[in-house]
């Protein structure tokens, strides 16, 4: 596949450009999944009101060779949702995406501790993305130490000074970009890269192509 220009890894807003390649998010109805584009499908925390048949209906479509993660799955304290269901499904995905050999996207509000606990319980050994990385460098080395992989956004363009200070420091190796649920442009995100890491965008587009083929093996 001859590489695009720009990799959003991560969003719910499917770009049309012909310079960039987006993986679609989706958290229901999986079997929308088809043989254009890409996607990453899995059971987002806030949404588990019908989690055993979307659960069955996502272990029916993950296979799919256009399904390149499972995710975003994780855990949430300010969400509504029961924690156990939320422990149980996590659990469940991440023993999906070991299975098929799949990467994990993560989705985590104040609750880094127990998702990298119940990564660690799991013995994950597929690629780990944690979407949307807005925290501090002190965390970002704890997961970066693990092995784990971080996903800048829209946050990026709102000049926080400690996500910066990450972005900095972030091997060349383990970033990747997205939009998310944002309308920014995700060539906005990698010039905001660029920009912090003191680069030119070109630097920039040519790793986040090394980065994607080494994680999802497009």
């Amino acid at each position: 596949m001859i590489p695009f220009k720009y990799y959003d890894i991560h969003t719910h807003n499917l770009s049309h450009s012909d310079e960039s390649l987006s993986v679609l998010n989706v958290y229901r109805d999986f079997e929308i999944v088809n043989d254009k584009g890409l996607y990453s499908i899995g059971l987002h925390p806030w949404y588990l009101q019908n989690a055993k048949a979307d659960f069955a209906l996502l272990k029916a479509n993950a296979g799919n060779k256009q399904v390149v993660a499972i995710g975003e799955c994780g855990l949430d304290k300010v969400c509504e949702t029961n924690w156990e269901l939320q422990l149980f499904y996590f659990r469940q995905q991440i023993q999906l995406a070991k299975l098929i050999s799949k990467p994990l996207i993560i989705h985590c509000v104040r609750a880094y501790e127990e998702v990298v606990d119940v990564l660690n319980e799991e013995k994950v050994d597929v690629p780990v993305v944690f979407h949307g990385y807005n925290k501090n460098n002190l965390l970002a080395q704890r997961l970066l130490d693990k092995g784990y992989y971080l996903s800048f956004g829209a946050a990026l363009l709102r000049g926080n000074e400690s996500i910066k200070e990450v972005v900095k420091k972030m091997p060349q190796d383990c970033f990747f970009a997205e939009t998310d649920n944002s309308e920014t442009s995700i060539i906005d995100i990698y010039q905001c890269l660029a920009e912090i890491r003191k680069t030119d965008a070109d630097a920039i587009i040519l790793q986040l192509q090394k980065n994607f083929k080494s994680v999802f093996g497009q």
